[in-house]
């Protein structure tokens, strides 16, 4: 009997965006098989504000001496190469619904992590793939313990990629 494929839409947050194309030590935990899984799977997806965040730590990288000029310039160039143009997709809840404010809003509280991990996990939840079914459920695949932890509590299927094993 022929193993069952199920399709599910897997989305990246910053923290795993990043480890994509930042070869420096801080990203090395869980980066060669989160390459792999990702480069091996189609529906990739992230919110517009986890790839601007991601710019956002490479940028950050830079600043905090972590990283030279030269690698600053070639990981932007890279993530938008082989990220941005290829395989990711873009998919979110609008933050102007008074619904995702509240949602927003009670995660805060509940599991006191920031505001944009608080839209991936109600992008998750409310988004394009809210009605797929158990095997088709989507991912969420984070090196964030913290968002991973609050999106498990949630009901959301996640993927910790720094100590977890690549999901089947």
């Amino acid at each position: 009997m022929q193993p069952r494929y199920f399709v599910k839409a897997h989305y990246l947050d910053a923290s795993a965006l990043v480890k994509l194309v930042a070869n420096d030590p801080d990203e090395e935990p869980g980066r060669d098989v989160l390459r792999r899984y990702y480069f091996g799977h189609a529906n990739q997806y992230a919110t517009s504000y986890c790839v601007t965040e991601a710019l956002s730590a490479f940028k950050s990288k830079f600043l905090r001496k972590r990283i030279p000029k030269a690698r600053y310039i070639k990981y932007v160039k890279e993530f938008i190469r082989i990220v941005i143009g290829a395989n990711l997709q873009i998919d979110e809840v609008s933050i102007l619904s008074p619904d995702v404010w509240s949602e927003a809003d009670r995660l805060i509280r509940t599991y006191k992590i920031d505001f944009l991990d608080c839209l991936q996990i109600v992008t998750i939840l409310r988004g394009r793939f809210r009605h797929s079914g158990p095997e088709s459920k989507s991912i969420l695949i984070t090196a964030d313990h913290g968002l991973a932890r609050a999106a498990r509590k949630e009901g959301v299927r996640v993927w910790e990629c720094t100590t977890e094993s690549a999901p089947v």
